[in-house]
Protein backbone atom coordinates (compact mmCIF):
# COMPACT_ATOMS: atom_id res chain seq x y z
CA UNK A 1 0.00 0.00 0.00
CA UNK A 2 1.34 3.48 -1.15
CA UNK A 3 2.11 5.68 2.13
CA UNK A 4 0.91 9.58 1.76
CA UNK A 5 2.19 12.19 3.60
CA UNK A 6 -0.25 14.56 5.83
CA UNK A 7 1.58 17.31 7.55
CA UNK A 8 -0.42 18.07 10.99
CA UNK A 9 -0.47 20.18 14.31
CA UNK A 10 -0.75 19.98 17.81
CA UNK A 11 -4.00 22.06 19.06
CA UNK A 12 -3.95 23.21 22.67
CA UNK A 13 -7.66 23.36 23.36
CA UNK A 14 -10.49 20.60 22.56
CA UNK A 15 -13.50 23.75 23.29
CA UNK A 16 -16.54 23.90 21.33
CA UNK A 17 -15.20 27.56 20.43
CA UNK A 18 -11.99 26.94 19.21
CA UNK A 19 -12.35 23.89 17.26
CA UNK A 20 -14.94 26.42 15.09
CA UNK A 21 -12.26 28.38 14.91
CA UNK A 22 -10.30 25.58 13.43
CA UNK A 23 -12.79 24.34 10.85
CA UNK A 24 -13.55 28.15 9.89
CA UNK A 25 -9.63 28.14 8.48
CA UNK A 26 -9.84 25.04 6.76
CA UNK A 27 -8.53 22.90 9.44
CA UNK A 28 -10.34 19.64 10.84
CA UNK A 29 -9.70 18.42 14.36
CA UNK A 30 -8.63 15.09 15.17
CA UNK A 31 -6.55 12.66 17.33
CA UNK A 32 -3.28 10.86 17.36
CA UNK A 33 -3.15 7.53 19.14
CA UNK A 34 -2.35 3.52 18.99
CA UNK A 35 1.13 2.50 18.91
CA UNK A 36 4.38 4.08 20.70
CA UNK A 37 2.42 6.92 20.71
CA UNK A 38 0.81 9.30 23.27
CA UNK A 39 -2.55 10.05 22.63
CA UNK A 40 -2.15 13.96 20.96
CA UNK A 41 -5.41 16.31 19.95
CA UNK A 42 -4.37 17.21 16.36
CA UNK A 43 -5.35 19.45 13.25
CA UNK A 44 -4.60 19.15 9.74
CA UNK A 45 -5.95 20.49 6.39
CA UNK A 46 -9.46 20.03 5.50
CA UNK A 47 -8.45 20.09 1.88
CA UNK A 48 -5.42 17.80 2.27
CA UNK A 49 -7.68 15.25 3.67
CA UNK A 50 -10.34 15.57 1.40
CA UNK A 51 -7.91 15.21 -1.66
CA UNK A 52 -6.46 11.63 0.18
CA UNK A 53 -10.38 10.58 0.69
CA UNK A 54 -10.93 11.00 -3.19
CA UNK A 55 -7.78 9.52 -4.41
CA UNK A 56 -7.21 6.80 -2.03
CA UNK A 57 -10.19 5.80 0.37
CA UNK A 58 -10.43 5.79 3.93
CA UNK A 59 -8.71 2.69 3.88
CA UNK A 60 -5.15 4.72 3.20
CA UNK A 61 -2.24 4.44 5.19
CA UNK A 62 -0.93 8.02 5.75
CA UNK A 63 2.47 9.13 7.07
CA UNK A 64 1.45 11.75 9.56
CA UNK A 65 4.28 14.16 9.54
CA UNK A 66 4.02 15.92 13.65
CA UNK A 67 6.61 18.29 14.92
CA UNK A 68 9.53 16.21 12.95
CA UNK A 69 8.27 12.74 13.52
CA UNK A 70 6.49 10.58 11.32
CA UNK A 71 4.08 8.36 12.40
CA UNK A 72 2.02 5.90 9.89
CA UNK A 73 -1.53 5.84 10.42
CA UNK A 74 -5.07 4.90 9.20
CA UNK A 75 -7.78 6.67 9.51
CA UNK A 76 -9.88 4.70 12.65
CA UNK A 77 -12.93 6.76 12.35
CA UNK A 78 -14.76 9.48 10.62
CA UNK A 79 -16.71 11.55 12.21
CA UNK A 80 -19.51 13.64 9.90
CA UNK A 81 -21.99 16.04 9.92
CA UNK A 82 -24.89 14.18 8.20
CA UNK A 83 -26.99 17.28 7.61
CA UNK A 84 -24.34 19.06 5.89
CA UNK A 85 -22.61 16.28 4.47
CA UNK A 86 -18.91 17.42 5.70
CA UNK A 87 -16.18 15.71 7.83
CA UNK A 88 -16.02 17.37 11.42
CA UNK A 89 -12.89 15.24 13.06
CA UNK A 90 -10.65 12.19 12.09
CA UNK A 91 -8.85 9.87 14.31
CA UNK A 92 -5.55 8.47 13.27
CA UNK A 93 -4.64 5.12 14.56
CA UNK A 94 -0.84 5.13 14.97
CA UNK A 95 0.52 1.39 13.37
CA UNK A 96 3.21 -0.69 13.75
CA UNK A 97 5.17 -1.22 10.06
CA UNK A 98 6.79 -4.51 11.65
CA UNK A 99 3.65 -6.28 13.08
CA UNK A 100 0.39 -7.61 11.26
CA UNK A 101 -2.99 -5.40 11.47
CA UNK A 102 -6.47 -6.61 11.24
CA UNK A 103 -7.92 -4.26 8.20
CA UNK A 104 -11.53 -3.95 6.54
CA UNK A 105 -10.65 -4.17 2.87
CA UNK A 106 -12.54 -2.43 0.55
CA UNK A 107 -13.82 -4.56 -2.30
CA UNK A 108 -14.28 -2.99 -6.01
CA UNK A 109 -16.31 -4.57 -8.48
CA UNK A 110 -15.08 -4.46 -11.95
CA UNK A 111 -16.60 -5.46 -15.46
CA UNK A 112 -20.34 -5.97 -16.44
CA UNK A 113 -21.73 -9.46 -15.36
CA UNK A 114 -22.96 -11.58 -17.86
CA UNK A 115 -25.72 -12.51 -16.08
CA UNK A 116 -26.61 -8.92 -15.88
CA UNK A 117 -26.71 -7.88 -19.05
CA UNK A 118 -29.15 -11.06 -19.68
CA UNK A 119 -31.48 -9.37 -17.27
CA UNK A 120 -29.75 -10.48 -13.57
CA UNK A 121 -30.08 -8.53 -10.64
CA UNK A 122 -26.75 -7.85 -9.71
CA UNK A 123 -26.21 -8.44 -5.44
CA UNK A 124 -23.08 -7.33 -3.82
CA UNK A 125 -23.84 -8.41 -0.26
CA UNK A 126 -20.33 -7.87 0.97
CA UNK A 127 -18.92 -4.84 0.73
CA UNK A 128 -15.45 -5.35 2.20
CA UNK A 129 -13.79 -8.24 4.09
CA UNK A 130 -11.57 -8.60 7.19
CA UNK A 131 -7.82 -9.15 6.59
CA UNK A 132 -4.85 -9.32 8.59
CA UNK A 133 -1.23 -8.24 6.99
CA UNK A 134 1.72 -6.37 7.31
CA UNK A 135 1.06 -2.83 6.65
CA UNK A 136 3.43 -2.72 3.34
CA UNK A 137 1.58 -5.90 2.31
CA UNK A 138 -2.04 -4.42 2.28
CA UNK A 139 -3.43 -2.99 -1.16
CA UNK A 140 -6.03 -0.17 -1.01
CA UNK A 141 -8.37 -2.51 -2.00
CA UNK A 142 -9.27 -5.97 -3.52
CA UNK A 143 -10.21 -5.75 -6.77
CA UNK A 144 -13.07 -8.59 -8.45
CA UNK A 145 -13.69 -9.03 -11.54
CA UNK A 146 -17.52 -10.33 -12.15
CA UNK A 147 -17.42 -9.87 -15.88
CA UNK A 148 -18.00 -13.77 -16.40
CA UNK A 149 -20.60 -14.36 -13.71
CA UNK A 150 -23.76 -15.94 -14.98
CA UNK A 151 -27.76 -16.13 -13.55
CA UNK A 152 -27.53 -18.21 -10.68
CA UNK A 153 -24.20 -17.87 -9.97
CA UNK A 154 -22.53 -16.77 -6.58
CA UNK A 155 -19.54 -15.65 -5.45
CA UNK A 156 -17.91 -16.50 -2.03
CA UNK A 157 -15.24 -14.67 0.19
CA UNK A 158 -13.61 -18.21 -0.40
CA UNK A 159 -13.73 -17.32 -4.03
CA UNK A 160 -11.67 -14.43 -3.74
CA UNK A 161 -8.02 -14.36 -4.69
CA UNK A 162 -5.94 -12.48 -2.57
CA UNK A 163 -2.12 -11.83 -1.91
CA UNK A 164 -0.41 -14.93 -0.14
CA UNK A 165 0.88 -12.23 2.22
CA UNK A 166 -2.68 -11.74 3.19
CA UNK A 167 -4.84 -13.54 5.90
CA UNK A 168 -8.49 -13.76 5.17
CA UNK A 169 -10.40 -13.46 8.75
CA UNK A 170 -14.33 -14.24 7.04
CA UNK A 171 -16.09 -17.04 6.84
CA UNK A 172 -15.10 -18.65 3.70
CA UNK A 173 -18.41 -19.59 2.48
CA UNK A 174 -19.88 -16.23 3.15
CA UNK A 175 -21.24 -14.75 -0.02
CA UNK A 176 -19.75 -11.74 -1.60
CA UNK A 177 -22.08 -11.17 -5.23
CA UNK A 178 -24.89 -13.40 -6.22
CA UNK A 179 -26.37 -13.07 -9.61
CA UNK A 180 -30.52 -12.98 -9.22
CA UNK A 181 -32.85 -13.86 -11.87
CA UNK A 182 -35.01 -11.21 -13.21
CA UNK A 183 -37.81 -10.38 -10.18
CA UNK A 184 -40.26 -9.62 -12.23
CA UNK A 185 -40.04 -13.00 -13.87
CA UNK A 186 -40.87 -14.18 -10.12
CA UNK A 187 -43.21 -11.66 -9.64
CA UNK A 188 -45.89 -12.75 -12.64
CA UNK A 189 -45.63 -16.46 -12.33
CA UNK A 190 -48.93 -18.05 -11.36
CA UNK A 191 -48.88 -21.91 -10.21
CA UNK A 192 -50.66 -23.71 -13.04
CA UNK A 193 -53.14 -24.99 -10.89
CA UNK A 194 -54.19 -21.71 -9.85
CA UNK A 195 -54.50 -20.85 -13.42
CA UNK A 196 -57.13 -23.38 -14.36
CA UNK A 197 -59.22 -22.97 -11.10
CA UNK A 198 -60.00 -19.44 -11.84
CA UNK A 199 -62.57 -20.37 -14.62
CA UNK A 200 -64.18 -22.48 -12.06
CA UNK A 201 -64.81 -19.86 -9.99
CA UNK A 202 -66.28 -17.78 -12.31
CA UNK A 203 -68.78 -20.40 -14.03
CA UNK A 204 -70.49 -20.98 -10.59
CA UNK A 205 -71.09 -16.76 -10.11
CA UNK A 206 -72.45 -16.93 -13.25
CA UNK A 207 -74.62 -20.33 -12.12
CA UNK A 208 -75.76 -18.56 -8.85
CA UNK A 209 -76.81 -15.59 -10.44
CA UNK A 210 -78.98 -17.66 -12.60
CA UNK A 211 -80.37 -19.58 -9.51
CA UNK A 212 -81.39 -16.13 -8.20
Amino acid sequence: MEQIALKAKKRDSSTKGKINELRRKGKLPGVLYGKNVDSCPVSVDAKELLKILKTHGESALINLELEGQTHPVLMKEIQRDTLKDTIVHVDFYRISMTEKIEFDLPIVLKGDAEGVKMGGILQHQKREISVKALPKDLPEHLEVDISSLKIGDTLTVGDLKVDEKITVLDDPDEVVISILAPKLAEDTEVPAGEQAAEPEVVAKGKEDKNEE
